[in-house]
């Protein structure tokens, strides 16, 4: 995924494989694979079995045997433009119809679709823009229509001009009135009107449907809306730029009985996306098409490292294109980045760039709490006098340390601040609690738990802020008091606990700006884009030093939705409510910062002075007057006799 190495890559150097004269791993026949070449060659296998019937049935067996040679020997494409090979340039094509001859990419993907269909399996091709992905996903609908019995195939796109513009009901099809190549089934269409007649079955032909009569075998077409191809039974749905459908999760959850096998394909367009959230799921199997793998696009390919020590591939051609595209341009089309195409909140420089820095493992992870036998009634108490006796710690939990410990716990002469981000435990989002030390600005230790409901991890908390303790005795803890889980733990916290050094809510946009009565932090569309834009000044100027991977990575996914709000890309198509009970580790970073502001400081010890300083003049002076005053006493103590 992406364009970008953090080791350096093998590149083939045989690439492309110019080979005159190709053999079909099925068939063993030959197929030249030269433009020209293959050309004649079509034309005098064509002339041949004319004549030959025998010759026909070996043909067709031929290509229902092997979809490589199908493609190679028979079928066309519709090519408007192309590089050019030296200056990368594209340019008007030189024949916008040409033989459709297989690079070695395209054999693999065709292997893999068309395994995928025999199999009944999900698959998923992630691909850079004009790698002929779509193409091939309508040669493998075709073969299975022309040479396989009893098929269902449905084809789903964001609107219906995107699948089919038929007008009318075509007359000597597929040779009368033909949909537009541009869509789904105008490429089905282009590709059978220029089937040898004998190959052909009988047909019918009317707008999103397609029939084999001869066979039983069919092709629909959908657009893509909630609840497409939900009451149909399919041997397989094709989803065409899914990155670019409204409904794309409706649709995944719909489709999900309806057929074993659904093939999406699309370039990404935001991390938000379903089609996104489906790819890096780990869930469904993904084919890659890069660009770099085009027999002409990637002529001439070497590998470029950027200032973060980055391999890129690049080529004469993808120099050409960054100086035509914007960056969100080089990343949609080009680059398959599923984070970089979206309308990112922080630098993704900055934010790669900081986790380059700081970014490493913990020194351990651990579980907090109270102990088992301390009930919520006792635990008020506990906190008031800061029992750490009480405190339970046990070795492996949610809790992730990078700082070291001084008697068992984080060094004692600094003040720290806790941010808390809440969820509602059930499993689809972390609850966080990130510690930070105010002194040096660094995240010392993280929790995240999915699992933990939000009256639980309240005790837990108030668990870790005792323990953690500091020189200002008990952390200042800040938490998004929003949406029921923020709710519940601050009821918790405030009312049952007593913890009493809490963050109490600002009015944002005032002069004062002062502390209201309401606690926890209460974050409107504008109060969160400040914090927000807080945590991102201080990712860029050294305002916070954060060592964890997964909270980094969670800052690449932060993206601006379409209201004007910030958050993360994988609420893009939740509502306003699944928002709020959301928790994750960027938002409580940004509780930390709005911690730091609040959080009491107090003053640095003073050191020990010199003896000749007035403060160390001052303390021998008491001392000596305290020793005379004793031996005054010892002289003049009648009551024992001992005067001298």
């Amino acid at each position: 995924m992406g364009n970008e190495f953090a080791v350096k890559p093998e590149l083939d150097k045989n690439f492309p494989r110019n080979r005159p004269v190709w053999q079909c791993p099925i068939t063993g026949l030959n197929v030249p694979k030269t433009f020209e070449q293959n050309i004649l060659w079509r034309e005098q296998i064509l002339e041949l079995a004319d004549e030959d019937e025998e010759m026909q049935d070996d043909l067709f067996t031929a290509c229902s045997q092997s979809i490589l040679f199908f493609m190679n020997a028979f079928v066309f494409t519709n090519r408007l433009f192309e590089p050019d090979p030296e200056t990368g340039e594209v340019k008007q094509a030189a024949n916008a119809h040409i033989p459709m001859l297989a690079w070695e990419v395209q054999d693999e993907h065709l292997l893999w679709l068309e395994e995928h269909l025999d199999q009944g399996e999900d698959g998923l091709t992630d691909k850079s823009r004009d790698m002929s992905a779509t193409w091939d996903h309508i040669v493998a609908f075709v073969h299975r229509f022309l040479f396989r019995s009893s098929e269902s195939h449905l084809m789903i796109s964001r609107k219906e001009d995107a699948v089919d513009q038929l007008d009318g009901q075509p007359k000597n099809y597929p040779h009368g009135n033909l949909a537009d190549p541009g869509t789904l089934f105008g490429k089905i269409d282009y590709i059978l009107s220029r089937l040898p007649e004998w190959m052909l079955p009988r047909m019918n032909r009317k707008k999103m449907h397609l029939v084999n009569l001869d066979n039983g075998s069919r092709i629909d077409g959908e657009s893509a809306n909630a609840t497409a191809g939900s009451s149909d039974r399919r041997t397989s749905i094709f989803m065409d730029e899914m990155a670019k459908m409204k409904e794309g999760e409706s649709i995944k959850r719909s489709t999900r009985d309806v057929t074993a096998c659904r093939l999406v394909c699309s370039t990404p367009n935001g991390a938000g996306t379903a089609y996104s959230k489906w790819r890096l799921s780990g869930t469904i199997e993904v084919f890659t098409l890069p660009w770099w793998r085009h027999p002409e696009k990637g002529l001439g390919r070497y590998l470029a490292q950027d200032e973060l020590g980055r391999w890129k591939i690049r080529s004469p051609w993808y120099d050409h294109e960054c100086t035509v595209r914007s960056p969100k341009e080089i990343a949609i089309e080009l680059d398959m980045d599923h984070i970089g195409s979206g309308d990112l909140f922080f630098e993704s420089m900055t934010i790669e760039e900081h986790k380059k820095l700081y970014a490493k493992e913990p020194r351990m992870s651990m579980n907090i709490n109270w102990k088992k036998e301390f009930a919520d009634v006792e635990i008020p108490e506990l906190i008031t006098k800061r029992k750490v006796g009480a405190v339970m710690r046990t070795p492996r939990g949610p809790l992730q340390v990078w700082c070291n410990f001084h008697k068992g716990r984080p060094d004692q002469t600094k003040t720290y601040t806790l941010g808390v981000d809440i969820s509602k435990g059930q499993g689809a989002s972390n609850s966080v609690c990130a510690v930070i030390c105010n002194e040096t600005r660094e995240i010392i230790m993280e929790w995240a738990d999915a699992n933990t409901p939000p009256y639980e991890f309240a005790r837990a908390i108030t668990a870790l802020a005792v323990w953690v303790g500091g020189r200002n005795k008990l952390p200042l803890i800040v938490w998004e008091n929003n949406g029921d889980p923020g709710f519940d733990f601050g009821r918790q916290l405030v009312h049952v606990y007593a913890y009493p050094n809490i963050y109490y809510d600002r009015v944002e946009g005032t002069i004062a700006e002062k502390r209201g009565k309401r606690y926890g932090w209460r974050s409107s569309q504008e109060q969160k884009a400040t914090a927000l834009g807080s945590l991102r000044r201080a990712f860029a100027h050294g305002g916070i030093v954060d060592h964890s991977t997964p909270c980094l990575d969670e800052a690449l996914t932060y993206i601006y939705f379409e209201n004007g709000s910030i958050g993360p890309a994988t609420l893009m198509e939740e509502n306003v409510n699944a928002r709020k009970t959301h928790g994750d580790r960027v938002i409580a970073r940004a509780c930390c910062l709005l911690g730091l502001n609040e959080a009491p400081t107090m003053k640095p010890a003073k050191p020990e002075g010199s003896e000749w300083s007035v403060g160390g003049r001052l303390k021998s002076f008491k001392r000596r007057e305290k020793q005379r005053k004793k031996v005054r006493d010892n002289r003049f103590n009648f009551a024992q006799g001992a005067s001298t």
